[in-house]
């Protein structure tokens, strides 16, 4: 049950009877406060006011002043407020960092022959981790993605935007890898599908369902599948693996493949003393939280 402090005698006068149910009440929404300042800090990212975090402190000031619970939302409110300092001047990742849509093409067919698979997926991981490592968790959610498209909104984001730039710039450079060249025999176009498949076959075994699913995606293109007479070519050994890929992506019952085999990952990964990482595909988990954002509303009726 709430207490409201502001009218509570007991509180405000520092009330020390043991059984007083208005300390207790204290107690618990201290404990409350503190583990939702310490677990999940991101909820009170609103900048540029941070209304709810200044509210918050202004709560703690009045009924539990000099508390440590009092420090830590302060520090919090400074912690933000230097971070938009620092991203209102530069991108919170290098710029150079991020790949174009021209710098993740590949001047020619021949060039591409001579990369391995493996060393292309290495390539693709890493810069794949870099991005999702410094993927901001609160962008994620509904209330703000959902809100990108707007003029005002450019700036919204950065993290997101930067994972799905990558994506679109490998499934770019797949369909021009295939497609640029038009003097390419058939044959030769085969041989470059069948080099992405391998790419997509490594970036599984990396766990890096970004890249996985952005090479794949492109295959499924219609500008790719569409080229009959190409993938008659393709070797029945990369079909079999091309379809076997394209399946951990299949939206039958709501992606439950790829959900289910990132959970296995989990699982497999948790059993082990040396851990490698997992680059997950952010599509799908955007996806179920603009749902839920449409779908819930952000205040309910106390009745």
């Amino acid at each position: 049950k709430a207490v409201n402090t502001d009218t509570c005698d007991c509180i405000n006068t520092c009330c020390l009877q043991p059984m007083c149910s208005c300390v207790f009440a204290l107690s618990a929404v201290t404990s409350i406060l503190r583990a939702w300042l310490d677990q999940c800090p991101e909820d009170f990212r609103e900048p540029p006011d941070y209304l709810c975090l200044i509210k918050l402190l202004d709560y703690l000031k009045r009924n539990i002043p000099g508390s440590d619970l009092e420090r830590r939302a302060q520090n919090l409110l400074e912690e933000f407020q230097s971070q938009q300092v620092e991203n209102d001047s530069k991108l919170p990742f290098p710029s150079a960092f991020l790949l174009s849509r021209t710098e993740m093409e590949i001047s020619s067919p021949e060039e591409f022959s001579f990369f391995q698979a493996d060393r292309v997926a290495e390539q693709l991981t890493y810069i794949d981790a870099k991005l999702f490592k410094k993927v901001v968790p609160y962008h994620c959610l509904g209330c703000i993605w959902s809100r990108r498209d707007k003029k005002e909104n450019k700036h919204l984001a950065l993290t997101i935007r930067a994972t799905i730039s990558q994506f679109n710039a490998v499934t770019n450079c797949v369909v021009s890898t295939i497609l640029k060249d038009k003097e390419l025999k058939t044959r030769q176009r085969a041989k470059i599908i069948e080099k992405w498949i391998h790419t997509a076959h490594e970036c599984r075994i990396l766990k890096n369902f970004s890249s996985l699913r952005a090479i794949i995606a492109a295959l499924q293109s219609s500008s790719i599948y569409r080229l009959k007479k190409t993938w008659v070519c393709v070797s029945k050994d990369m079909m079999l693996m091309f379809e076997e890929l394209s399946d951990i992506f299949s939206n039958h019952d709501n992606y439950l493949t790829s959900r289910g085999l990132l959970m296995k990952v989990r699982i497999s990964l948790s059993c082990k003393a040396l851990m490698q990482g997992t680059v997950p595909y952010l599509g799908t988990f955007l996806t179920d939280l603009i749902m839920l954002d449409t779908a819930l509303q952000d205040y309910t009726e106390v009745i």
